[in-house]
């Protein structure tokens, strides 16, 4: 060895062997080992990049360190698998194993024609994606695949599951543009009951699953993979009760048997044949509007009726003169009764301030409790908001055709409060200008713990109301909880009718 060569040698130490490289062995089939095959398909099972990237990386390490050249593919699978068992879970391992082994490849149509990454991110290019973009969907598409433990699909499906994806990522037009492309059209459409078709929404049903109490990101997965699986009957127009019972067995899975009998109570609620009466009460400011709209949007209830509007209307039949109290505002309603010379010197104290309320409560109770019986003589379902709804006393409701569900709304923080009434001059373009609000926010928070306490003592459910989202969660818990309970009742009932005695 020369001297410079020896110099060398000496400054970089000793070369390392390259290492040998490993084949995976399928029956007759031969795989070049890709640890970034094992990795991706550790990621798709729910395993943490970073933990994935260890875990490939040791099970590698003893195969080496065996002097093994070869390995067979169940093998492989096995020592993966064992190792996400014990460092991350038995359910990640479950789904490592369900899906189609990594380094097997893809095939497509009945040629069997290779389901290549590269092939499918060139031809999404010439839909105008970058190469990132196009790659991303390209992987995203493979991994779909190789989840459900599939070899082989159709040329079909291949692309009906490149549009839902392009949707789901870019949206509805770079979808319809890689459809025109492929001269196929992917829309698959629910014929109801009655006999009308509409297209598949998977942000309806989302919204639906969002409304019985699951977190949006769950609610959009479960209703893709509904779509996926209708997909999969190879029918272009499904019934709704497919839907139906792709919804409830994949909530059973995901979320329990609680869920998937509140989805469907909830769509028993839009359909049933007993109406609904669901009454929001609670002071001025605590949000009764906008939540009670929501909810019934929510339930598919499109009929809500503001006690504001009932007092104006009686207010252009009934004059100030015959009726001040009608004509005040409802915090306000104590000051009617006043002499002349008591107005500049009366205080808002509790009492009076109540009795002046609930003057103007009594006045609206029978318009109120008319137009609630209207709607179940109508068998309509029906929500109702208002300061004047007070459990126990208004409206005053002794049915057995209608389920009627009283909420209190409230504000216990008085800073969330008075926040409530800047928002609502914004959202109503000053039309309710806080200040009047402010000036009589004593007398509001008078009202709002009557309200609260009568709900106390007639067993009316009291929800906070500074948080909307959770508002609207807390009341669509609360009406299908009682909805769900009624039902047990009747089937009790009927069970116990059955019986001989």
């Amino acid at each position: 060895m020369s001297a410079d060569r020896e110099q060398e040698t000496q400054k970089s130490g000793p070369r390392l062997a390259k290492p040998r490289e490993l084949t995976v062995l399928r029956g007759e089939e031969r795989y070049p080992y890709s640890a970034g095959s094992v990795v991706e398909a550790l990621q798709s099972a729910g395993v943490p990049t970073e933990d994935a990237m260890d875990l490939t990386h040791d099970v590698e390490r003893k195969l080496r360190h065996r002097g093994a050249k070869a390995v067979e593919l169940e093998e492989l699978r096995g020592m993966v698998a064992a190792e996400v068992r014990r460092r991350t879970s038995d359910e990640a391992a479950k789904r490592f194993l369900r899906q189609t082994p990594p380094f097997v490849p893809l095939l497509v149509g009945p040629r069997g024609k290779a389901l290549t990454r590269r092939r499918l991110t060139s031809s999404l290019e010439k839909i105008g994606l970058g190469f990132k973009e196009a790659n991303v969907v390209a992987y995203q598409v493979e991994q779909g695949v190789r989840s459900e433990g599939l070899e082989r699909i159709t040329r079909e499906e291949l692309a009906r599951r490149v549009a839902l994806i392009l949707e789901g990522r870019f949206g509805r037009d770079v979808r319809l543009r890689y459809e025109m492309i492929t001269s196929t059209s992917f829309e698959l459409k629910v014929h109801e009951p009655g006999g009308d078709t509409l297209p598949y929404s998977r942000g309806i049903l989302a919204q639906s699953l969002t409304a019985i109490g699951l977190t949006p990101e769950l609610s959009h997965n479960i209703a893709k993979r509904v779509e996926t699986a209708l997909y999969a009957t190879n029918a272009s127009v499904v019934q709704r009760s497919q839907v139906r019972d792709e919804v409830v067995s994949l909530l059973k899975k995901e979320a329990g048997d609680e869920f998937a009998q509140r989805y469907l109570m909830m769509r028993q609620t839009r359909r049933r044949d007993k109406p609904l009466v669901v009454l929001f009460g609670g002071a001025p400011g605590v949000g009764k509007s906008a939540i009670a709209s929501e909810v019934g949007y929510r339930l598919g209830v499109p009929r809500i009726v503001s006690t504001d509007s009932v007092r104006q209307a009686l207010r252009s039949l009934i004059g100030p003169e015959l009726s001040p109290v009608l004509h005040a505002s409802t915090y306000e309603a104590w000051r009617a009764d006043l002499l002349p010379r008591e107005l500049q010197t009366a205080t808002p104290e509790p009492m009076r301030v109540l009795r002046g309320f609930l003057a103007q409560v009594n006045q609206l109770k029978p318009a109120l409790t008319a137009i609630v019986q209207r709607n179940i003589y109508e068998a309509t379902s029906i929500v109702m908001e208002g300061v004047q709804l007070i459990p126990g006393v208004s409206p005053a409701l002794h049915v057995e055709g209608a389920t009627v569900i009283s909420i209190v709304l409230s504000v216990e923080d008085e800073e969330d409060h008075l926040k409530h009434f800047a928002t609502r001059e914004g959202q109503t373009g000053s039309k309710r200008g806080q200040q009047n609000y402010l000036d009589h926010f004593e007398e509001i928070r008078i009202l709002q713990q009557y309200v609260a306490d009568q709900a106390v003592h007639h067993g009316v459910p009291v929800v906070e109301a500074s948080d909307f989202d959770r508002a609207v969660e807390r009341c669509i818990d609360i009406v299908l909880d009682l909805l769900m309970l009624e039902q047990r009742r009747q089937l009790e009932a009927a069970e116990n009718a059955s019986q001989p005695s």
